[in-house]
């Protein structure tokens, strides 16, 4: 298993909340009317409720069920769905841990579990629990490598 540096990530996770995240994260909590005009303009589709320091990196076509559990310090990339199952083993929506990266064009999909610190690389299609500190990537997602000093 390869061990990659948590340097590598931590940009993503340390950086600042820009103007355009404060604002969707302070309209989709408190402004409902204008909740429909950032969706609709932005393709952009947020619970109302637990965004605690949600980044999003070019804010366009997220869609986040919300049945998902949003951990704190989550950076999510444009074209990211975390979507719910209906049936079988893992219905429900996602469970995302605390500074979890999910990076462009990936789908998380069923109540499965995203482990604290974890890396989603693009284009991943997730259907099972990530271990905490992994990096996974691929269709359907394996871990790759996971975080270490």
């Amino acid at each position: 298993m390869k061990i990659i540096s948590t340097e590598e990530f931590n940009s993503y996770r340390t950086a600042k909340l820009g103007l355009v995240n404060r604002v969707i994260n302070f309209t989709f909590q408190y402004i409902p009317v204008l909740n429909v005009l950032i969706k609709y303009l932005l393709h952009l589709d947020l619970p109302r409720t637990n965004l605690n320091g949600l980044r999003l990196g070019h804010p366009f076509g997220i869609v986040i069920n919300p049945g998902c559990s949003l951990g704190k310090n989550i950076t999510i990339f444009q074209g990211v769905t975390l979507g719910s199952k209906r049936t079988g083993s893992h219905a429900g929506a996602p469970i995302i841990a605390d500074n979890v990266i999910v990076f462009p064009n990936s789908v998380i999909i069923g109540r499965i579990s995203i482990g604290k610190n974890a890396v989603i690389g693009a284009g991943s299609i997730v259907v099972s629990d990530v271990p905490d500190f992994a990096v996974v990537a691929g269709n359907p997602a394996v871990v790759i490598g996971m975080q270490g000093k």
